[in-house]
């Protein structure tokens, strides 16, 4: 199944109260999922990443073979592929678990598109805002039927800032073992050798299997680890579906970019 997301999240106030909207179709258009969140107090970004959150959340359960999402904001979807580093320590923590639930995917894409594009997904935003509570629209698998939640969702929804990353792996080894699932690390970007602390990291393509290679700039690192750990993760058969990530260095002014893929064996099969 192919299906198409769309997401979008806003904040009355920024910080203030916010909502998200997810539309989720088949590519058909044939709707699956249309809702709006309310999120209580947060930031407009912090509301666009919750959007993507929540859509991913609920693609997973259809298991698509090809996810297509598109969003109005230029800054999710730019840090997303890669293009922008994420400053802010709490869309950092948003972003890592977007990252989690992208590794899980098929074959996946994300698209910048302008807001009349996307107003549908605006629409249901504002509607958990005018609420302040979810409203779910329309959800195949409740028969397609109109429902509101019941309560309102500020108690189960922290703060940005008190956003812990959500342990996605539970059914699984915290370490696989030595040489099961092998990343691979390819630049596709230098960083600055006049501003990298390491005189510009990596060079060529390399792979990591559960340690780190000796000389790794430790802001590569942390860029990094988030993406290896969530290939390392994967449950048994779905290692080698994994798609390949794109991973910006978090250090101010560094242009390195490396793309994460399941690494492959001599054989030419992907290992795990």
């Amino acid at each position: 199944m192919r299906l198409v997301l769309y997401i979008d999240g806003g904040s009355r106030g920024n910080p203030g109260p916010a909502g998200a909207g997810v539309v989720l179709t088949d590519e058909a258009g044939k709707r699956v999922h249309e809702a709006g969140y309310f999120l209580g107090k947060q930031t407009n970004n912090a509301a666009e990443y919750y959007g993507l959150l929540r859509g991913l959340e609920r693609a997973a359960k259809c298991k698509p073979e090809r996810l297509s999402i598109y969003a109005d904001s230029e800054l999710l979807v730019r840090q997303i592929t890669g293009e922008y580093r994420v400053k802010s320590p709490s869309l950092a923590k948003l972003y890592e678990q977007a990252q989690i639930l992208l590794v899980r995917m098929g074959r996946w894409s994300i698209q910048h598109v302008r807001r009349e594009g996307n107003a549908h997904a605006d629409r249901l935003a504002n509607m958990a805002m005018d609420e302040r509570r979810d409203v779910v629209v329309f959800d195949v698998d409740a028969g397609g039927a109109s429902a509101k939640a019941a309560p309102p969702t500020v108690a189960a929804q922290p703060a940005v800032d008190e956003i812990a990353l959500a342990d996605e792996c539970d059914e699984t080894p915290e370490s696989p073992p030595s040489g099961a699932r092998l990343a691979r690390i390819t630049p596709t970007a230098p960083p600055r050798a006049d501003d990298c602390p390491c005189g510009g990291w990596c060079p060529k393509p390399l792979t990591v299997d559960a340690a780190l290679p000796t000389g790794m700039c430790v802001y590569a690192a942390h860029a990094l680890l988030p993406t290896i750990l969530a290939l390392r993760s994967t449950v048994d058969g779905e290692f080698s579906k994994m798609p390949a990530m794109t991973v910006r260095c978090t250090r101010m002014g560094c242009r390195a970019t490396f793309v994460v893929s399941p690494a492959e064996s001599s054989n030419g099969k992907t290992t795990g």
